[in-house]
């Protein structure tokens, strides 16, 4: 069973999803902030663009599709797992339980649970998102971020991850005090044996945060 702490009640923040896609949330103030995943996807990346082109752009589609399906399931449990729910896993697709069973032995290492699926912004940044979950991870209070990918990945991939990672944890101490200076990701591998598991300390992605977010509403 997992504990969940009482978490200090967060303010309740609006979505606007424009016709392109792009997410920003609406905060009680009447501040409009894009999402932090909006922020960082601003970024050129040719090597999407590529495999694009190499898959051809209908099986591009349907494969961008099963991978997002398939992240969304995968949370979803860990998400209904970490909540102390009972047969979750009833009538879930093998290929998602299988995903969810690569990556439960970590998950049991969380503990003292504050949130999840939690919306969260900051004045300072002027940015918003929603975050997996902040809790500890072997005793120290981290923010938990659970990821999903075809193969296994190295730590240069990652970077805008540990950025958005970043952004949660000033996010969560602007609204709560609360300083959280460890990140935690966990991946699921599906051509993998085992999760991958990333941590770092917030601080060396700080500056490289304000960078990115500087450069965006440079742009807009």
């Amino acid at each position: 069973m997992f504990r969940h702490t009482i978490a200090p009640k967060l303010p309740q923040l609006k979505v606007h999803t424009t016709p392109s896609g792009i997410r920003h949330y609406i905060t009680p103030d009447g501040n409009e902030y894009p999402s932090i995943t909006t922020m960082l996807g601003h970024k050129e990346k040719p090597w999407l663009e590529d495999w694009r082109q190499m898959l051809g752009a209908e099986n591009a589609a349907k494969e961008t599709k099963r991978c997002t399906d398939r992240g969304s399931a995968v949370h979803s449990l860990i998400e209904k797992y970490l909540d102390n729910q009972e047969h979750f896993l009833d009538g879930v697709q093998r290929e998602y339980v299988a995903g969810f069973n690569q990556i439960k032995p970590r998950l049991n290492q969380i503990d003292n649970i504050r949130i999840q699926e939690a919306a969260l912004y900051s004045n300072q940044l002027r940015l918003a998102g929603r975050v997996d979950c902040i809790g500890e991870f072997d005793g120290v209070l981290s923010i938990i971020d659970f990821k999903t990918s075809n193969n296994n990945k190295d730590r240069s991939m990652i970077q805008d991850y540990l950025l958005q990672c970043t952004a949660y944890a000033i996010m969560w101490h602007e609204l709560t005090q609360e300083p959280v200076e460890a990140i935690t990701i966990l991946m699921t591998v599906e051509r993998g044996m085992f999760p991958l598991v990333f941590q770092d300390k917030i601080d060396k992605y700080v500056k490289p945060l304000l960078q990115r977010t500087h450069e965006y509403y440079k742009a807009h």
